[in-house]
């Protein structure tokens, strides 16, 4: 065995000598098992595993529609929402199934939940419909969710406003970010698009991302050959190009207008060329 010193305060010495005394052991012990056991949850565990400790200073922000809560020494946790509306079964519904309308909210949260470099735990549900509809997209969401996010799903509440007579669903995904990686564009990186120029009534499944493929864009940005990925919101490829621009303290240059939806497409950033991953060249920030 190899001698280690370490230096504990006095609680601690405390309650060690106490655990050794009704334990029968010694003070080495009950050191030894202790490591052996914080080492055995940390390797099985991994990152989800952190001690009980105080928390001083706890930094909350926003980030569009996520809310990020920073423990401190790298560990964030991250709560973020996904709304899919006035598509469904019901009669002021753009009319699609159940299940288009599953895959699709499910689509949208797995590409923001990659996008931000969140280990998701937990998607939660909530729907403006009544119990037997909800229930019924319940059934199918979870199964997207599961196919996407391989999380389990939960639902925290419905409620029929108005009878109205249209759908509604937003779920929330609750993670871990990964603190390590940041979205970082700069000034001068070129503009990149991926995915389909498609949203509203006339998207369809074929139109849905990869999520696999989002997957490995993300990893651009980690690998450095990226500078930021972003997905693409309801105004389409200007808005996020603004939003990009902005954070790098520079201006939007678009050569090509693109629309599309989180479901369907991403933005990315890079002083390098990301065509041989499939990405359009877009424009640049100024």
């Amino acid at each position: 065995m190899k001698l280690i010193s370490i230096r504990l305060d006095e609680k601690t010495v405390d309650r060690l000598d106490d655990v050794a005394r009704r334990t029968l052991m010694s003070r080495s012990e009950v050191i030894r098992n202790s490591i052996a056991i914080y080492l055995t949850l940390l390797e099985n565990i991994g990152f989800y595993f952190k001690p009980s400790l105080p928390v001083k200073n706890i930094d909350v922000y926003e980030e569009r529609n996520a809310v990020n809560i920073d423990l401190g020494n790298l560990t964030s946790v991250t709560v973020l929402n996904v709304s899919y509306g006035g598509v469904g079964e019901l009669e002021m519904d753009v009319k699609k199934d159940l299940g288009f309308v599953a895959e699709v909210l499910a689509n949208q949260a797995a590409v923001e939940t990659y996008c931000r470099f969140v280990s998701p735990l937990l998607v939660t549900l909530s729907t403006t419909c009544g119990f037997d509809y909800t229930r019924r997209f319940f059934k199918e969401f979870s199964k997207a969710i599961r196919k996407k996010l391989n999380v389990r799903t939960t639902l925290s509440g419905y409620e029929e406003f108005f009878e109205s007579n249209q759908s509604g669903f937003v779920c929330t995904v609750v993670g871990l970010r990964d603190m390590t990686v940041r979205n970082s564009p700069k000034r001068g990186d070129k503009i990149f698009f991926y995915g389909r120029d498609s949203s509203g009534e006339n998207l369809k499944l074929d139109d849905l991302l990869d999520v696999k493929k989002v997957v490995e864009l993300s990893n651009l940005v980690r690998e450095g050959k990226a500078t930021s990925i972003f997905p693409v919101k309801s105004g389409g490829l200007n808005e996020v190009a603004n939003l990009v621009a902005s954070l790098a303290g520079g201006k939007s240059h678009i050569l090509k207008d693109r629309k599309g939806c989180p479901a369907t497409a991403v933005v990315l950033t890079s002083d390098g060329n990301l065509k041989e991953f499939g990405c359009e060249y877009v424009g640049e920030i100024l």
